[in-house]
């Protein structure tokens, strides 16, 4: 299924296919010369930072530069692997091999990994503050 690339009606990616070619060539990242593959990434690129990020309605029509990069920086990692991996919630602190102990901590990130280029790229860009959190003045 081809891309729907934003602010198309029902877009399912905030960058194009030859968009984000261009964008990787030019920042040196790897990228797939299978289409298929690409899509596939640029949709859980484009995923990942609708749900991640309250990115501002006015930089998605048209979708803001640095949002368009954010997006590739996304999917380029997307090709790697997933980008918010599920968890149990711990954190090994300790391991040994003979005769194996493991020691687990409870975790605060909650499986989600950080980008701080992703973040760089959003910063004032998105609503809310750095506590995800509304203000709104009476």
């Amino acid at each position: 299924m081809a891309l729907i690339v934003a602010p198309d009606e029902g877009f399912d990616s905030l960058v194009s296919l030859e968009d984000a070619a261009q964008y990787m060539a030019d920042f040196g990242h790897v990228w797939t010369d299978d289409a298929a593959k690409g899509e596939v990434a640029l949709r859980k690129a484009t995923q990942f930072l609708l749900t991640s990020y309250s990115i501002k309605p006015e930089c998605l029509d048209p979708v803001h530069t640095s949002v368009k990069a954010a997006c590739c920086e996304a999917a380029a990692r997307a090709l790697k692997g997933d980008l918010v991996k599920d968890t149990d919630g711990r954190v090994k602190t300790s391991q040994t091999v003979g005769p194996i102990t493991t020691t687990w901590a409870e975790g605060v990130q909650g499986g989600k990994t950080s980008y701080p280029v992703i973040d760089a790229l959003l910063k004032g860009l998105t609503e809310g503050n750095a506590l995800g959190v509304k203000l709104v003045r009476g």
